[in-house]
Parts: structure tokens; C-alpha cells; sequence
């Protein structure tokens, strides 16, 4: 090989490895820009106290309405960080905010990084607040914060959603507005399909009705309990309920009460901003959600919500079960367990739709099914979870039927539905 062929070979070559390393900026490319300097750091007993106060500071002025003080926790180097906080501030006057406070474990975490240059430090942080008739006491929820030294001081560097099973913080994410009614609070998206007072509106008269027909189950003798009507891309349900194409269309759990207070403190229905059959929009998905707050806790899954769906208005060839007919003629007779409902969600709940409203419509009305729902406990095998164990026993008890004779009758009750 020639010196100029050499020469032309190692040229390609240079250039071949200089993209495989990663470095395929042209000649006179501005190219990354350098990641700040985060030195490694022993936070001492004096960090978290000025974190501690930082964030007392910053509980102040959420509840006092002081922007600028609010600003003032935050890095100023970091604009869209700016921006996400002047939100959720926002956001935090829009809401009735009884209380908030932000408790710091001397435990340190890996701290995220932050776009600007600095000392960083991640202690554990959990917010508490309580919104006006949305909480009966303070609720608590994780946060993940890593903190920057900016000018000698710590101020935030970066707040994120906590990696939770579960959270319910509506203030935190996009801009909301809020209304508030007896006992429960609404919040919706600010440029949302609904807006809060209107669908307060329609909350409201849902669940009048829905107490009046639960009265002898109501969770809520001694008084309301308070509700949280969630209908914003914010929060966080429990586990993947919105994942999959069969991902429920709304969820309701229930949140602990903070501290030494036992019990809990309000009911939340939240909204899953991918389906079509939103809260905001939608008064089925309203009424079945409302159903789960004031219905009978301890029963099998298959009741629960069924009896949601019965109250929630479905009718014969309504809420989707006239569209697989065909299907749920065929699907295997048997009602399904606690322990596998779930595993095909729009046939189990059409199964438990049926069931329900065989029992309730041909067999002594809702009055009866809800004293058999009351009792429904009392035959719970000793030593099983899954509350479906005591249906054989709960049915002969309350109804004298077989659990044989129930699937006869949710059978039947599919092939009355339309076939159009």
C-alpha cells in the first residue's frame, strides 16, 4: 500500500471511530454543553435544620399567599424549575388550604441531578396538607426533592413526583381550578372539558342519590365523610389501575389520616385523564365511583361492583354488554373469585353487573341485596381473604339459592339483552 492510500485508509478510519465513540459533532459544532459540578457530599445536622426552616418558609407562604416569599425556596438559575413551582403555587391558592407542613427524616438519599452547579443534598421530605372539606385531617404524602447550596444557602434544585404506589396531591403538575361543596372538594384542569363548579354540580346530585339508595350501608353514621372528586392529569392512583387498554376509567381509594390520628381522612375519586368515559363528562363513570364511597366494604369483589354498576344507571343493552353478547354466552358459567377479578376487567365486569342485577330485580329488590351484602361477612370461611369463599354460604343464607342457581340467572339475564 502506497503512502497516500495509507494515509486516505487511516483517515476513515479515525473517522469511523470517532462516531462510534459517540463524538459525531461536525468541526465547528458548539457541541454538548459540559454537565454541572456536583461534588460529593456529607450533609451534617446543620443541613437539615436549614432545610427544615427553608421549607417552614416555603409552608408559610403557600398558606399566607406570598409568591415572591414562596420563589424565594426555589433555585433561581433554573427557569423551567421556576415555572413549575410559580404552578404549583398557583395552583395551591386555587385550593382550600387548611394546613400544610413538610416533615424532614434525617435519612439521605441519592440526590437527583439538578442543571445547575453545586453542593447537593436529598433528605427524605413528606408533605402534609389538609384541604377544606376534602380531608378530615391531614394527609401525607412523599416527595422527592434534591436540594442545591446556591449563594451559601439550600433551596430547591429539583422536585419530582415520588416514585409512590399512590399519592394525592391534585396541586401538583399542570394548572387546576377548584369548587367545594359539603364534605367534598372538585378539581379539575383549568382549560379542562368540565369546569369545577359545573361538575360540583353534577357530583352533588349524584350522590344524593346514591346515599339515599345505600342508606342502610353508608359508611358515614356519625357524619359525611369528606370526598375528593379528582379530575386532573395531577396524582397518582393505586398501582397500574390506568394502565392497558382496559384501564379503569376512574378509581376510588381511600387516604390515612397523618400522624397519630387513626382512621382515615376522606375518600378520593380519581379521574384517568386517557379515558373516554371521563368524571368530568360522563355521569355513569360519576355514579359508579360514588357507589365505591357509600356501598358495603365487606364483600367480594364481584358485588361490590356489580352494585356499582346497577347504581351507576346501566340498563339492559346499556354500558357495553349488549356489544359482547356473544361473548358472555360463550364465556365459562362461573362467577369470578376476588383473587382472579380483573384478568379480563370489561367481561368480569359485566359478569358482576349481571349478577347483581338478577338478584336485585328478580329476587326481593335492592332492599333485600343490601341486607344480604350487610350479612355478607358473617359467612366468610375462617382463615380465607377472598371474601368470594362465603358466597356459597351468604347466598343460602340470605336468598336460599344455590351459587349455581345465581350463574343460571346471570346467564339468562345476558341472553334477555338486545342482540342489536
Amino acid at each position: 500500500m502506497d503512502l497516500r492510500a495509507r494515509a486516505a485508509t487511516l483517515a476513515v478510519l479515525a473517522f469511523l471511530g470517532f462516531v462510534a465513540a459517540g463524538c459525531a459533532d461536525l468541526p465547528g459544532s458548539a457541541g454538548p454543553s459540559p454537565a454541572p459540578s456536583h461534588p460529593p457530599y456529607d450533609p451534617t445536622p446543620a443541613d437539615f435544620e436549614a432545610v427544615e426552616d427553608l421549607l417552614a418558609e416555603r409552608a408559610t407562604a403557600a398558606l399566607q399567599g406570598d409568591e415572591a416569599a414562596f420563589l424565594a425556596t426555589v433555585d433561581p438559575r433554573d427557569d423551567k424549575l421556576v415555572d413549575q413551582q410559580q404552578t404549583i403555587f398557583t395552583n395551591l391558592q386555587q385550593l382550600p388550604l387548611k394546613s400544610l407542613a413538610y416533615q424532614v427524616k434525617t435519612l439521605d438519599r441519592t440526590p437527583d441531578e439538578v442543571r445547575n452547579d453545586g453542593v447537593l443534598f436529598a433528605p427524605q421530605v413528606t408533605e402534609v396538607a389538609q384541604l377544606e372539606e376534602a380531608h378530615r385531617a391531614p394527609v401525607a404524602n412523599a416527595t422527592d426533592m434534591t436540594f442545591v447550596r446556591h449563594d451559601g444557602d439550600w433551596v430547591i434544585g429539583r422536585d419530582r413526583a415520588a416514585p409512590e404506589d399512590r399519592y394525592s396531591r391534585p396541586w401538583f403538575g399542570g394548572p387546576v381550578t377548584a369548587a367545594s361543596g359539603r364534605s367534598v372538594l372538585v378539581v379539575t384542569e383549568r382549560d379542562g372539558p368540565t369546569g369545577a363548579a359545573a361538575l360540583l354540580d353534577r357530583v352533588s346530585t349524584a350522590r344524593a342519590e346514591i346515599k339515599e339508595a345505600l342508606e342502610s350501608v353508608w359508611r358515614g353514621e356519625e357524619r359525611e365523610p369528606a370526598l375528593l372528586v379528582d379530575a386532573t392529569y395531577n396524582g397518582h392512583p393505586p398501582g397500574d389501575t390506568f394502565e392497558g387498554d382496559d384501564g379503569a376509567a376512574a378509581v376510588t381509594y381511600w387516604v390515612d389520616a397523618s400522624g397519630s390520628r387513626s382512621g382515615f381522612a376522606g375518600a378520593v375519586i380519581k379521574d384517568n385523564p386517557e379515558a373516554s368515559n371521563r368524571l368530568a363528562t360522563d355521569d355513569h363513570t360519576l355514579r359508579h365511583e360514588l357507589s365505591h364511597v357509600y356501598g358495603p366494604a365487606l364483600v367480594p369483589t364481584w358485588v361490590n361492583e356489580g352494585l356499582a354498576e346497577y347504581l351507576s344507571g346501566c340498563k339492559d343493552n346499556i354500558c357495553g354488554e349488549d356489544e359482547q353478547r356473544d361473548k358472555l354466552l360463550a364465556h365459562e358459567r362461573a362467577i369470578p373469585g376476588d383473587g382472579e377479578w380483573g384478568e379480563d376487567g370489561s367481561i368480569d365486569y359485566a359478569l358482576s353487573h349481571a349478577a347483581v342485577s338478577w338478584l336485585i330485580d328478580e329476587n326481593g329488590g335492592l332492599e333485600r341485596f343490601l341486607e344480604f351484602c350487610n350479612d355478607f361477612y358473617l359467612h366468610l370461611p375462617s382463615g380465607s381473604d377472598d371474601f368470594h369463599d362465603g358466597t356459597d354460604k351468604a347466598l343460602q343464607e340470605s336468598y336460599g339459592i344455590t351459587q349455581e342457581q345465581l350463574v343460571e340467572g346471570t346467564w339468562a339475564w345476558f341472553e334477555r339483552l338486545r342482540s342489536d
